[in-house]
């Protein structure tokens, strides 16, 4: 199997469904390599309404927790801290600064320290180093999810629920097949079926 590499914004509400499926059709988060990317970077400059301001606000401040932990977990590690943050801020709707991050990272076991780094913008430049890399990789840009298989980059699957264990594999075989078509170039599903 080619390496595979998984680039995320942890406030991309599209980020942990396509995790969890890799996860699960890749047998594991040792199995994957973890990256950042950044949505507040990516839509620096632009108008948006003030929900998605709000959020790149997050963006930024999550992007800085991660960095942090990236520094000193390894992969599954850092699986278990999206999953936590998954459940916190999209799940129950958590407001992300830095007494609700400790809860977490205690739950977690991992070093409450963490979080001040969503306020830490000695970290920024980390965030804004790992979110060029996944836009290089993904020659152009790309929004998150985006996942790598050996040198073909995908923006998603975007996935709405994680696909049963059957589903998933046969899912991650087919973005195999597709990876190894040259001439392909983009597919997008118009119409989901009722």
């Amino acid at each position: 199997m080619p390496a595979v590499r998984f680039w995320f914004d942890p406030v991309c509400p599209y980020s942990w469904p396509t995790a969890e499926w890799l996860h699960e059709a890749v047998g594991g988060p040792e199995a994957l390599e973890w990256e950042l990317m950044s949505l507040a970077i990516l839509n620096e400059g632009r108008e948006l309404p003030a929900r998605a301001t709000a959020r790149m606000r997050d963006s930024r401040s999550a992007g800085r927790l991660f960095a942090s932990l990236a520094r000193e977990v390894d992969g599954t590690r850092l699986w278990e801290a999206l999953r936590a943050f998954n459940d916190l801020y999209h799940r129950d709707g958590a407001v992300l600064d830095e007494p609700s991050m400790r809860t977490m990272l205690r739950m977690l076991g991992l070093p409450p320290g963490h979080a001040a780094s969503v306020a830490d913008r000695s970290l920024d430049p980390a965030v804004s180093d790992a979110h060029a890399r996944s836009q290089e990789a993904a020659g152009g840009s790309g929004g998150s999810p985006l996942i790598a298989l050996g040198d073909t980059v995908f923006h998603g699957p975007i996935l709405r629920t994680v696909p049963d264990a059957a589903a998933g594999r046969a899912l991650f075989d087919a973005l195999g097949t597709v990876a190894s078509v040259d001439a392909f170039t983009s597919v997008q599903r118009l119409r989901h079926p009722t």
